[in-house]
């Protein structure tokens, strides 16, 4: 697992021992249909404006470097305890709970005879792709998972070797190690040189990875020079897969390991942590929290404001991309505002990102162009023009882009249905139907809308949930005319789970 220059037969043992190892092989269930509303495919309503620059998207941008996005990508800032999470920290002081943890959703890596979890094996394959199509020779599997009893195997045998306090920095004990999580991979050089040594660092696929892995939702798990942080050794080869919002996130700020993410993020002390909370405004204009729960549910409410009276509707984004939430008020005069989230709680007060005449708009909000970072907004009038206003500096709106015709009467929720990295738009129409306009990720739409759902008439508000039904999940949450709630599941293009998750909300007004 982990060796330095000097020890190389060390590394030797390490392969063998990887090598011989009897992993644990288990399917993946193919994601069912089983939501509720019905679903169903026919052609859409409103005519959608495609605005994709000719010659812009190679074939395998979607593939190599697409990045999943939401209303709401961020992912909790507290610590993680929970094995199954893909942002858990475990680490000497943090071990697995159970300490005999082992992942459900293991599958062979790349044929390769190493398991990780299917999502990380998934972005792994992107990964591998990306460092072949970069001219570096191309990468290989060492190893992947490791149970607690091969684990204790490894650990023992450095013991062994080298004694303790050294087998400490090189290997970790029993319950305590990240590939014990199916998220960590040791990756080599496809020629075989420079595995489990320090010198991959040195070569073209290993300094590739250290600028890359990121985009395909992987960090370098014990970057040279942080030894006191991790508590180990420099490893270039230890990969470990956190989701690309988090490692995208961590290489934004500037955050080289989980333990200095986790302990000086912005957000830590924020009033809205997790994109899987969800947040609404009472009768009386109070600002409630409600925590998700680990079981899919939300927890008892938490005031975080006041004075939320005379709200058309609100929306949690992180506007100015600073790692904290903020809240988008569209309000009943007609203004837009922002109210930006504090690192220590609450808001500031309104930034006015537009005046005049919001009230009259049906929007929604999320990360409709690849060339705007930033949450910005899509919506229309009741002439029925749907339009783009890009949040450019994270600011006032830019002027407008106009992306389509005939929205009258359409209820707007932005999401990815396709799970391609470009955000879509969900259209509930009059009549019911759920209807997906699908983004090109370059503000405007390709491909034929397909309806994904009927009988949706009954729904008063729909909002797009983070990690709701678990670490990595992404959802849609609907309030129905009755005030109770049901989370959606939303796998690559298809529904995946159904359930209730709230009920007597009918006093409230849930931000999107």
């Amino acid at each position: 697992m982990r060796a330095r220059n000097h020890q190389l037969s060390a590394g030797k043992v390490r392969r063998r021992l990887a090598a011989g190892a009897v992993f644990l092989a288990m399917a993946v269930a193919a994601g069912a249909g089983v939501a509720t509303p019905a679903e169903a495919k026919a052609p859409a309503g409103p005519t959608p404006v495609s605005a994709a620059p000719a010659g812009l998207l190679p074939p395998s941008f979607v593939s190599q470097t697409a990045v999943p996005t939401t209303v709401n990508p961020l992912p909790s800032v507290d610590p993680v305890g929970d094995p199954a999470s893909f942002s858990v920290l475990v680490n000497k002081s943090r071990p697995l709970n159970p300490a005999s943890y082992a992942p459900n959703d293991l599958i062979n890596a790349r044929g390769s005879g190493q398991y990780l979890r299917s999502e990380a094996a998934a972005w792994l394959n992107g990964l591998f792709q990306g460092a072949a199509d970069a001219g570096t020779g191309g990468l290989s599997i060492v190893s992947g998972y490791r149970s607690y009893a091969q684990q204790q195997q490894v650990y023992s045998y450095y013991v062994s070797i080298y004694g303790q306090a050294y087998a400490d920095t090189i290997s970790a004990r029993p319950g305590y190690s990240e590939h014990q999580t199916g998220l960590a991979v040791d990756v080599g050089n496809q020629a075989g040189s420079c595995g489990l040594d320090t010198c991959f660092g040195d070569t073209a696929a290993g300094k590739w990875v250290a600028a890359n892995a990121y985009k395909y939702g992987f960090i370098v798990r014990y970057p040279n020079g942080y030894t006191g942080i991790t508590g180990y050794s420099y490893e270039p080869w230890h990969l470990r897969y956190v989701g690309v919002a988090l490692a995208t996130e961590m290489n934004r700020l500037g955050y080289p390991t989980l333990e200095q993410y986790f302990a000086g993020n912005p957000a830590a002390g924020a009033s809205i942590k997790s994109g899987a909370d969800l947040v609404a405004a009472d009768s009386s204009g109070r600002l409630l929290r409600y925590p998700a729960t680990t079981v899919g549910n939300y927890a008892a409410p938490v005031q975080i404001g006041s004075g939320w009276t005379g709200l058309k509707q609100g929306f949690v984004v992180d506007w100015d991309i600073d790692g904290v939430y903020d809240i988008l008020a569209q309000w009943n005069n007609g203004v837009l505002g922002v109210y930006r989230g504090l690192p220590g709680g609450g808001f500031a007060g309104q930034v006015v990102v537009g005046n005049g005449g919001w009230d009259q708009m049906t929007i929604t909000v999320g990360k409709w162009s690849h060339a705007h970072p930033r949450p910005s907004v899509v919506g229309y009038f009741p002439d029925g023009v749907l339009r783009y206003y890009p949040n450019t500096f994270g600011g006032a709106l830019s002027g407008p882009q106009i992306i389509g015709k005939g929205w009258n009467g359409m209820e707007l929720t932005m999401a990815d249905w396709e799970g391609d990295g470009a955000n879509d738009i969900l259209a509930k129409s009059p009549s019911g139907s759920l209807i997906n306009y699908r983004g090109d990720g370059w503000a405007g739409f390709f491909g034929p809308a397909t309806t994904v759902g009927t009988g949706w008439q009954y729904m008063r508000t729909l909002l797009p949930s983070f990690g709701l039904t678990g670490a990595g999940t992404r959802g849609i949450t609907a309030q129905t005319v009755e005030g109770n709630l049901y989370n959606y599941g939303l796998g690559r293009s298809q529904w995946t789970t159904y359930s209730q998750v709230g009920s007597g909300w009918n006093s409230l007004k849930i931000f999107k």
